[in-house]
């Protein structure tokens, strides 16, 4: 966000957070990293380090991220997207009717949102893509003013 110079980048990470960071929608492993990440840029692993690369060895295994920048939606506010995304994933097994109606203020306020940015309210947060979870925030915002 504040190197708008940048526009790739390669990470080591922990192997599982590099696993999360990288991951699409509607994979196991797909969360809130995997979806804020995506609001900068899309990521792919690019390869796996061994823990046997160093010194002392570690107990867990490393990869390498591949970041590119993305422009971000247009939609909503990265803070009105970041919110959702949060309430998305509070609870991961919920309905996204469910998991949004506090920041909604209500079910069926977060239903008519889902409805207003084309997202089946019984979705979960796992099967949306950042530009969905821009859509519901932009209702959400226009909602609250």
């Amino acid at each position: 966000e504040r190197l708008s110079s940048l526009n790739t980048a390669l990470v080591m990470v922990q192997a599982e957070v590099a696993d999360r960071i990288a991951a699409p929608p509607g994979s196991r492993t797909y969360g809130v990293p995997s979806a804020k990440v995506a609001w900068y840029a899309s990521a792919r692993r690019a390869g796996s380090v061994s823990r046997s690369m160093f010194w002392p060895v570690p107990n867990v295994d490393s990869a390498l991220v591949a970041l590119t920048r993305r422009e971000v939606p247009t939609a909503a506010s990265r803070e009105a997207t970041f919110a959702v995304i949060d309430a998305a994933f509070a609870q991961r097994r919920k309905t996204l009717r469910a998991a949004l109606a506090g920041l909604a203020g209500s079910p069926q306020r977060a239903e008519a949102a889902l409805t207003a940015a084309g997202i089946e309210s019984r979705c979960r947060g796992e099967e949306l893509t950042i530009t969905e979870f821009a859509a519901v925030a932009a209702v959400l915002e226009q909602l609250a003013s």
